[in-house]
């Protein structure tokens, strides 16, 4: 069972017990949050949630980049078999990555 689906009968459950009724500000909206709000943990939280998979994904690009620079200017054997091993391992993880973003 999916974790939304699984939310809206727990929501369901307390509606037709009547835990729902009479709550503190029902039938007002929510009241927006600024970023004051937040200690600085759960602030930090907010934006990896929100944007760590972006940053994450950007950082990985970048080393990828540097990887395959470093590989252009390797003649040594060894060397390459290594910096071709991370690259796949670099490249494998962007395209987890790529695929959550899709999701």
């Amino acid at each position: 069972m999916g974790m939304d689906r699984l939310i809206e009968q727990q929501i369901r459950r307390s509606q037709m017990n009547g835990s729902m009724d009479r709550l503190h500000g029902e039938g007002k909206p929510i009241p927006r949050r600024s970023g004051t709000n937040f200690s600085q943990s759960a602030r930090m939280s907010v934006v990896d949630g929100a944007g760590g998979g972006i940053q994450g994904e950007l950082a990985l690009r970048r080393e990828i980049s540097s990887l395959e620079n470093k590989l252009s200017a390797t003649t040594k054997t060894h060397e390459r078999v290594e910096l071709r091993k991370a690259l796949m391992d670099k490249r494998h993880e962007l395209s987890v990555y790529e695929e959550a973003r899709r999701k």
